[in-house]
């Protein structure tokens, strides 16, 4: 039996910006973003956690890092890597951007699971990756893991930990360091928080 710590990176300058993020965009945390990891820190510090765990873009990387400073094993997981958005990464987002967005999460909400945006992820594969990592993670030692990963991973799994359809990924959404606690009792998954913010001084 184990309790998972999910949370998302820190705010980054793209985020501000609105400049799409995703797979292929190795960003680093801006000074709201690193405010929000000392934060987390601060109040998760004591936490007996047993390992830390990150995808392998640099914005998750530095949203734990006083974590792994204090001494915690290190595991890095491409399978945890942001969503690709394909073509339009690194653009900054427009209104023909966003339609396009909203198009496809419309079609991923109607379970068509294969529609993506040029050469990015559809949510097929998104679900199938994730899904890799959530058998690993039933693996892992340790009672406590802290994960980091990206906004879109944890809508995915979200709905993966709860064994719900791909298509109700589109209502879940996760601030900067916002927590998802899941307790797993060598069954399943059961939900205990979603995109807790109360670690940080004000809530955006």
């Amino acid at each position: 039996m184990k309790h998972l710590y999910f949370i998302r990176h820190g705010q980054t300058e793209f985020n501000v910006k609105g400049i799409v993020q995703g797979r292929g965009v190795d960003s680093d945390l801006n000074s709201v973003g690193k405010q929000q990891r000392d934060a987390f820190f601060e109040n998760y510090q004591q936490k007996d956690f047993d390992s830390v765990i990150t995808s392998t873009l640099k914005r998750t990387i530095q949203t734990v890092e006083p974590f792994i400073n204090s001494g915690l094993p290190h595991h890095k997981y491409s399978e945890l890597d942001e969503i690709s958005w394909g073509i339009y990464e690194g653009k900054v987002a427009n209104k023909a951007l966003h339609q396009d967005y909203k198009n496809l999460i419309k079609s991923w909400g109607e379970g068509d699971y294969h529609v993506r945006i040029e050469n990015g992820d559809s949510a097929q594969e998104m679900g199938d990756r994730l899904n890799l990592f959530v058998q690993q993670a039933k693996l892992l030692e340790g009672e406590n893991l802290l994960i980091c990963t990206h906004g879109g991973c944890m809508a995915f799994l979200m709905t993966i930990l709860q064994n719900q359809p791909l298509s109700a990924m589109p209502q879940y959404r996760h601030a900067n360091t916002g927590l998802c606690k899941f307790w797993y009792d060598g069954q399943g998954f059961h939900l205990l928080l979603q995109n807790d913010t109360s670690h940080l001084p004000t809530t955006k």
